[in-house]
């Protein structure tokens, strides 16, 4: 049988068409669908904060002689609560500057004991009160940043005994530290600060001893609202 003889049916032909069109259609990689970016969300305008924590008071000769006891008696440890507020209206790239103020109160006891473990001697009392404004530099997003702050205002730094009312002058105080917070939810946050806050001397009064110049170190964690 010859070449010229050689009959294809239609059909054979129809399907050997299908194949050859659907081979390189086969061969093309497909296009994936374009990705939408996830939405960070920017630092809010507001946040408050609450805190607890304690703050390491030493133990100043200057006033465990005016209050006639052993520096070693007297309580080195307050345990303190913070509350501020903070705006952040100042904003550049990843740079954001926050204004703000905080209210600080810390308070701790001691009393001496004897052998026996019974407490002997007066109670130590020692009592901090603060309010000062802040400004800070903010790095990060919405969803978590840190910052690095500095602030100022009046502060009361008291030592007395027993349960004498304290009279002790509110000086302005210098304080500065950073910290962070993380928006697990998303109103909520964790929050944790580090501070520093410059004392100055202060001279004794009625009821309250006097101190030297002492530099006491803030630590506390709690929750921020925005």
């Amino acid at each position: 049988m010859s070449f010229e003889t050689l009959r294809v049916p239609p059909a054979v032909r129809v399907a050997a068409v299908l194949v050859l069109l659907a081979v390189p259609a086969a061969a093309q990689t497909p296009t994936p669908p374009p990705v939408t970016p996830l939405k960070v969300p920017a630092i809010p305008w507001l946040v408050i904060d609450a805190r607890g924590g304690f703050s390491s008071a030493g133990r100043d000769t200057t006033t465990a002689s005016g209050l006639g006891v052993a520096p070693a008696d007297m309580p080195g440890r307050l345990r303190t609560a913070v509350v501020g507020a903070h705006v952040y209206p100042l904003r550049r790239g990843g740079l954001k500057i926050g204004l703000g103020a905080e209210m600080l109160v810390g308070t701790g006891s001691s009393q001496k004991k004897d052998a026996a473990g019974d407490a002997v001697g007066p109670t130590i009392r020692r009592r901090l009160n603060s309010v000062s404004g802040q400004i800070s530099l903010n790095f990060g997003k919405g969803s978590g940043w840190s910052y690095i702050t500095v602030g100022s205002g009046p502060l009361k730094f008291e030592s007395y005994l027993d349960d004498a009312e304290p009279d002790g002058e509110a000086m302005t105080t210098l304080n500065y530290g950073g910290g962070a917070r993380w928006f697990a939810r998303s109103h909520l946050a964790f929050t944790v600060d580090l501070r520093f806050y410059l004392t100055r001397p202060a001279n004794p009064t009625t009821a309250t001893a006097g101190r030297a110049r002492q530099r006491l170190l803030l630590l506390s964690a709690g929750i921020s609202l925005k």
